[in-house]
């Protein structure tokens, strides 16, 4: 009996080797997706970048495209540009990201094979591959608005006062840029401390100038407590990194009459774009839900982008974080005019 079971398996052995290679099962297709490449496991920025991802979802929600697949990373940048690897080799039709400035610098050293809506913007570049658009929360442009927002309610002589951080200074110098640009002239740059003898030695300095304007770069804590120690009677801007929340009006009393610029997601309720989208299921920081509005507005035009990937049409588009257009392939937005009063933010039209 041995013999013969060992006789048939040896004959069916000849046989099978007698028939003609059946061909590999071939892998399913890849399936057309967008990537959401965010850094969503970075201490330093995965909380915005969650936030972003709400939001983008959300967005997704109300106008159904593509499947949406996050392809997580850390800071390293070989984590990220393998990341963008792996989602072209995954079938993505449109990649989101990355976030952080550094991330899109190193993305711009490898080729781009697909669309890419970067939500930053790159270190120092000359032209852009065809294939990156960018579209960003940027403090400079926000200051180049609120000088042309100056300048049209007729001023022509700036004083700038700024906080001393990288980020404000970045502000006035963009501020300063525009203004003169546009045939202002700036009487002093002066900059603080927030020290006591550093606010006196500021207040001394402000009332030896005589300008018509002032351009204050600081965040809302710095801007509260400097405030007093500036001329009240002169008109006063800011970016809307002035802005916390409208949640206590009277922390905000000492930044009476100072005007600024600020997304429509904040102050335009009645905003029919910011009608349609509910705000985050868990409360967030202004911080944190700039973000998450930014999230929203970053789908709606990965969806244009997605429908004429070669010259997306659409523009202007009346979006939650302002109104956006395309300048080659920056997209830009311009925000909301907005002013204290009483201590709340109100929107206002863009002269005085």
């Amino acid at each position: 009996m041995h013999r013969f079971a060992s006789l048939i398996l040896f004959l069916l052995s000849l046989y099978s080797a007698s028939q003609p290679a059946q061909a590999a099962e071939s892998p399913p297709p890849a399936a057309r997706h967008i990537a959401l490449l965010l850094p969503l496991q970075s201490e330093s920025f995965g909380r915005a970048a969650d936030a972003f991802r709400q939001g983008f979802m959300t967005a997704a929600e109300f106008q159904p495209s593509l499947p949406i697949i996050p392809y997580p990373t850390g800071d390293q940048t070989a984590s990220i540009v393998t990341a963008y690897r792996q989602s072209a080799q995954a079938g993505a039709a449109l990649v989101v990201g990355p976030l952080t400035r550094g991330a899109v610098t190193a993305l711009l050293e490898k080729p781009l094979p697909l669309p890419t809506l970067a939500l930053n913007t790159p270190e120092s570049h000359g032209a852009l591959p065809e294939n990156l658009y960018l579209f960003t929360l940027n403090a400079e442009s926000e200051a180049r608005q609120v000088a042309r927002m100056a300048f049209s309610a007729g001023h022509r002589s700036a004083l700038t006062v700024t906080a001393n951080s990288a980020l404000t200074k970045r502000i006035q110098t963009a501020f300063s840029d525009e203004w003169l640009k546009l045939g202002g002239t700036i009487v002093a740059r002066l900059s603080f401390a927030p020290t006591q003898s550093d606010y006196q030695k500021l207040r001394a300095a402000v009332a030896k100038v005589s300008a018509d304007m002032l351009f204050l770069a600081a965040d809302a804590a710095k801007a509260r407590i400097v405030r007093p120690y500036l001329d009240s009677a002169l008109p006063t801007y800011a970016t809307s990194l002035v802005y916390s929340d409208n949640g206590e009006a009277g922390r905000n009393l000492d930044l009476n009459q100072v005007r600024f610029v600020e997304m429509p997601w904040f102050l335009l309720r009645d905003h029919p774009a910011v009608m349609a989208y509910p705000h985050p299921a868990s409360p967030m920081s202004v911080e944190m839900e700039r973000f998450y509005a930014l999230g929203i507005d970053a789908y709606r035009i990965a969806a244009l982008l997605l429908a004429k990937p070669d010259s997306p049409t659409g523009w202007p588009l009346d979006g939650v974080t302002g109104q956006i257009n395309l300048d080659k392939q920056q997209f830009t937005r311009e925000l909301a005019p907005a002013q204290f009063r009483q201590g709340e933010a109100v929107a206002t039209s863009a002269a005085p």
